[in-house]
């Protein structure tokens, strides 16, 4: 019996991590690498959206507010692609009202200012869902 195994370690998994504060996705690129992950990051939905064409995210953290499309039309634009539409979104923000999204379709909303260890920690759990 032949084994189908390379040898290789298993392929990264890559995040996309949008927001449109620079520090935000700059810090949680840098922590995520540390813990193994591949990284892309955009600043706002519609760069998220040409992103996700180009290469498909294994799993999605966006902030809610953002100019040109926020975090929740983004998501729905995802979930209403044939191909895509099963990547596991983490919706993020500060403003109070925005944790009732019910009409949105995402996968976990997190309340900003967020730990990166639950961050983490969310993100591997819905992964292994996947």
């Amino acid at each position: 019996m032949i084994s189908s195994s390379s040898g290789a370690p298993p392929p990264k998994p890559l995040i996309l991590v949008v927001d449109d504060e620079i520090d935000i996705t700059e810090t949680y690129a840098m922590l995520f690498e540390l813990h193994d992950f591949e990284v892309m990051t955009a600043g706002n939905g519609s760069e998220a959206l040409a992103k996700i064409m180009l290469q498909t995210p294994d799993i999605i953290v966006s902030d809610c507010m953002m100019p040109m499309m926020g975090g929740v039309e983004m998501c729905e634009r995802v979930r209403n692609m044939s191909s895509h539409g099963d990547i596991p979104i983490i919706l993020c923000s500060g403003a109070p009202e925005l944790h009732k999204l019910s009409h949105s379709r995402h996968d976990l909303f997190l309340k900003k200012p967020v730990m990166f260890e639950t961050l983490l920690t969310e993100v591997k759990r819905l992964l292994q869902r996947k």
